[in-house]
């Protein structure tokens, strides 16, 4: 394999040099100059799929002259300050621990010799080896080689053996260097992963053709954002978006949607039991504890086992997670543990209060009402409705939201209503806004401005379902009344351009499963009028 990256020299009094390489071979480059001189004995610090000095899938190269070997030589991990400044190396794995550094590795299997995962599960399930470009990876014969993961996903782990002391010393008299024979010694960095839980859902999952990621959605995705390593020109591994447009759907399948991971060397009795998320009743939100927290779902009962999800009983309150892991083979059994929960597509909140709802407020998010709220007017309603885009889901539960007052004074605004946009995935489900007021104070004459009490603009796809509404809609005498058009050449004025779309309850007139009867238009000087009471069509000028 062609050198990946700089070479670092050593301190003398360890070896002749440290190099650092894309795995461990050494049939060409800087290790050959190394032996050339008498530094003909290499240790190799496999960094086993993490990264070693910040390179992926790298490899630190130590090399001495053997007849140093003979005698005795003391080995220092790649991260022992005792290597001396900038000459030691942090090895790290992101979601693993380093259990230690083996001198053997062999695939993991069970008392069967059926494969496992790093998890400890069988692998059973049969796929194409596939090079950076997504083309099978054929045998010395020209068939394709197989690789074997479990149904988790995971391919064939490692079990180890033989970890090395570093307070010894390695001695041998067995070595006769040959050129490009390999390394003389090798140690492995033992990953174990750290332990987790996992609050699973199902939902629709696509498989990238090419380099094989995953994405949990409702429909296909548009291309592969996942990144793969490539071999660029100068022979150095990089990286680049995959971008691939094929996918396989793979069925509805269950994933991890929030997770806990805590490293068993460092646990503390709290992580060996939790809690499950719960609703904190003063916020209205639901406080997820130490389980991440979804950008687009909202958790609501969770189950040990499919076949209690599926039933609908045994649901959990306290989550238990007792994975063990052997220092002796750095291999870990049980410590990924897979909960079974249901889900709430949206980020919900539950709102008793008007404090709530204001700090909650945002155009995505979905709302729970639980209690009437009552609007004064030194009550400010939140602007992120006023002038935002709602796409959430407003669930009324038959309550009622009173004596709200929108001033709508922003000169370039084109939208304005209690909501100023309503896109076509919003609903809204037995609610009442009752006494409510907006004031139309200021506006851009941008044709294609919309207002209304209710909503600007209100997408004909979005849902409203016994929603009611009652109140004012005030036309300021401050709002722009567009003239008439003068022609030079025949005198004549014409018609004034249309500028504004104004309505009762929406600007764009739509009024699907909402009355608009208790709706009343007023004005100070400027001249308005319905001119359509079935869609509440409003006119000025």
């Amino acid at each position: 394999m062609r050198k990946r990256t700089k070479i670092i020299i050593g301190l003398a009094a360890l070896c002749a040099g440290t190099l650092i390489f894309g795995a461990c071979s050494s049939n060409n480059g800087p290790y050959k100059d190394y032996a050339k001189e008498g530094f003909n004995f290499s240790v190799c610090y496999d960094a086993n799929g993490g990264k070693a000095a910040g390179k992926n899938n790298s490899s630190i190269v130590d090399t001495y002259p053997y007849e140093q070997v003979k005698e005795g030589i003391k080995l220092y991990a790649p991260n022992d300050t005792a290597r001396g400044t900038g000459n030691f190396y942090n090895v790290e794995r992101n979601g693993y621990f380093l259990a230690g550094w083996y001198a053997v590795r062999a695939p993991r299997v069970d008392e069967n010799g059926n494969p496992l995962d790093e998890e400890g599960n069988i692998c059973d399930v049969e796929t194409d080896l596939l090079d950076a470009s997504g083309n099978p990876v054929e045998d010395e014969e020209g068939n394709p080689q197989k690789v074997y993961y479990s149904k988790y996903g995971k391919p064939q782990g490692y079990t180890y053996s033989e970890e090395w002391d570093f307070n010894t010393l390695l001695q041998r008299d067995d070595f006769v260097y040959e050129e490009g024979s390999g390394y003389a010694f090798t140690l492995y960095a033992a990953w174990v992963p750290e332990f987790s839980y996992q609050l699973q859902g199902q939902e629709q999952e696509w498989i990238c053709e090419n380099c094989g990621a995953a994405y949990h959605q409702f429909v296909q995705p548009d291309h592969c954002i996942a990144t793969v390593e490539v071999e660029g020109a100068n022979g150095q591994t990089e990286e680049k978006t995959c971008g691939s447009t094929e996918f396989r759907d793979n069925g509805t399948v269950w994933y991890s949607v929030s997770s806990y991971q805590y490293n068993p060397e460092y646990a503390t009795e709290e992580d060996y039991s939790l809690i499950i998320p719960e609703w904190n009743d003063e916020t209205g939100a639901l406080e997820y504890g130490k389980f991440s927290n979804p950008s687009d779902k909202t958790f609501v009962k969770v189950y040990g086992t499919e076949e209690d999800f599926n039933r609908g009983t045994g649901a959990l309150q306290r989550l238990e997670n007792h994975g063990t892991w052997d220092e002796k083979t750095a291999t870990a059994t049980g410590n990924v543990v897979r909960f079974y929960a249901e889900w709430e597509e949206g980020v919900w909140y539950r709102i008793k209060t008007k404090e709530q709802l204001a700090t909650h407020a945002g155009g995505g998010r979905s709302f729970d009402l639980l209690a009437d709220l009552e609007y004064t007017e030194e009550d400010v309603w939140p602007t992120a409705f006023s002038e935002g885009i709602f796409s959430g889901v407003f669930r009324g539960n038959n309550h009622t939201i009173s004596g709200v007052t929108v001033h709508q004074t922003g000169a370039q605004d084109n939208t304005g209503g209690l909501f100023g946009s309503i896109s076509a995935t919003a609903s809204f489900e037995n609610i009442t806004f009752e006494s409510v007021t907006y004031s139309l104070e200021a506006a851009s004459t941008k044709v294609g401005s919309m207002f209304g009490l209710f909503a600007g603009d209100l997408n004909e796809a979005a849902k409203l379902t016994n929603v009611n509404v009652s109140g004012i809609f005030y036309i300021r005498d401050s709002i722009y009344i567009p003239r008439g058009t003068i022609d030079f050449e025949t005198g004549e004025i014409g018609p004034a351009p249309h500028v504004y779309d104004l309505g009762l309850f929406s600007g764009n007139f739509v009024t699907g499963g909402v009355s608009i009867q208790n709706i009343t238009l007023k004005t100070d000087r400027v001249t308005a009028s319905v001119v359509n009471s079935a869609t509440g069509e409003i006119k000025i000028g």
